[in-house]
């Protein structure tokens, strides 16, 4: 229990490292901009009011000209940290609720950001909680619908079935993890780096320098190609066929 704790608050700092170093570049950017103002300031100072360009000579406001449209970069700079910080806000105070969720899933890269739990083995103990908590619901909801009120209140058997299968499926995944057989090539290659395991689904190895192809680990302790992950190109095949073959 103690060591679920310090998981808990090792994600929790980590998030909130995360959502530091954004604002330490937000303030990094502001000062920038600020000093480029301030340039931009003493350069029109230098050039008498209405000066126009002599043709054939150089453009006396190039310089000027230049910083205006890095103050333009700096404002859409400006604009999207300000986004990600929103978005890094939400996710802090989602898990900061859940103590138990250690992998959260984020759509969007704004302060509308949705924030879920991942599908992960690291979130097994928030899954299993979450159930408890439906299944109470549902019997609470189901002994209120029998007293016949005008409007019945919501079940949640669907939640709850398709809840099961995830924790089952979770759970198969960290059992087979657990208890893995490795041949000699397979840990070769797995310390050579070649390969990188997946922790929140850890029965997938990816290759190294390919986009998506993960491997398996078979009964004998021998590395496949991973049929959620395969390779599509022939490239990508032939990779993974000449590190199968060391």
């Amino acid at each position: 229990m103690e060591n679920l704790l310090n998981e808990g608050v090792k994600s929790v700092e980590i998030e909130n490292r995360e959502l530091q170093r954004a604002k330490g570049k937000l303030k990094r950017i502001r000062r920038e901009y600020t000093e480029n103002m301030e340039a931009i300031s003493k350069e029109n100072e230098l050039i008498p009011f209405g000066q126009p360009n002599i043709i054939g000579r150089r453009d006396i406001y190039k310089d000027i000209k230049r910083k205006y449209a890095k103050s333009i970069k700096l404002i859409k700079a400006e604009e999207k940290q300000e986004r990600r910080i929103a978005m890094l806000e939400i996710v802090d105070e989602f898990k900061k609720e859940n103590d138990l969720l250690k992998d959260v899933h984020v759509v969007g890269k704004s302060e509308y950001a949705s924030v879920g739990a991942k599908t992960s083995v690291n979130n097994l103990d928030y899954f299993k909680e979450k159930l408890i908590d439906l299944e109470k619901q549902n019997e609470e909801a189901k002994a209120f619908n029998k007293t016949k009120p005008a409007r019945k209140k919501k079940t949640y058997g669907a939640e709850i079935t398709k809840l099961k299968k995830k924790i089952a499926h979770l759970e198969s995944m960290k059992e087979k993890d657990e208890t893995k057989v490795l041949s000699e090539k397979t840990q070769a290659l797995i310390d050579s780096g070649a390969v990188t395991q997946w922790q929140k689904k850890p029965i997938y190895y990816f290759v190294k320098g390919l986009k998506k192809v993960a491997l398996e680990i078979d009964e004998k302790g021998n590395f496949f190609i991973s049929p959620s992950y395969p390779a599509y190109s022939t490239s990508d095949e032939q990779v993974v066929k000449e590190l199968l073959s060391e």
